[in-house]
């Protein structure tokens, strides 16, 4: 399973489904969590399974039974860093196996108070297998990209971690 926290995590999770090219990534089971009501409707709206973070939806209940967890998460803001650990933690709860994360550390340009709060939610992640993305790289290792480029990059980043068994 696959489960996307926050507004990147889910953004990340859409351009997974939408470009991987291995058959078990496509069609694996979405899980879309945030706190962000109105991107929850959105994504409701497209077909998607979606839970809350904010109200008393839990993911365990979802999540039971699941042998290997996949966690998308762009960390720096609000419902990534604050959340990621829970779910793990719960998912652990739940008789997940195997929980594995692949989050991003944001742009320098996003400023020094949401880089730090992303390594502080990264080193949180205690005995789950994180592969850390930072979207630095991304302009260093790309000439003359755009923003909107770069997360694309980041998100597709992502699923080579999941496609290749690196996470």
């Amino acid at each position: 399973m696959i489960l996307a926290i926050g507004g990147a995590g889910c953004s990340m999770a859409e351009t997974i489904m939408r470009e991987a090219s291995a058959h078990w990534v496509r069609e694996a089971a979405y899980l879309f969590a945030d706190s962000d009501q109105a991107s929850l409707a959105e994504l409701a709206q497209k077909g998607y399974q979606t839970i809350s973070l904010n109200g008393n939806e839990n993911p365990c209940e979802v999540i039971k039974g699941v042998e290997k967890l996949y966690l998308l998460v762009g960390m720096g803001g609000k419902t990534g860093s604050e959340y990621v650990n829970i779910v793990a933690n719960a998912a652990k709860a739940a008789g997940v196996q195997d929980v594995s994360a692949i989050v991003t550390v944001p742009f320098y340009f996003e400023g020094e108070g949401k880089i730090v709060k992303a390594k502080e939610a990264i080193k949180s992640l205690k005995g789950v297998k994180t592969k850390v993305l930072h979207n630095d790289d991304l302009l260093e290792n790309y000439d003359d990209i755009n923003f909107a480029t770069a997360f694309n990059y980041a998100d597709l980043s992502a699923l080579k971690a999941i496609e290749s068994g690196e996470i």
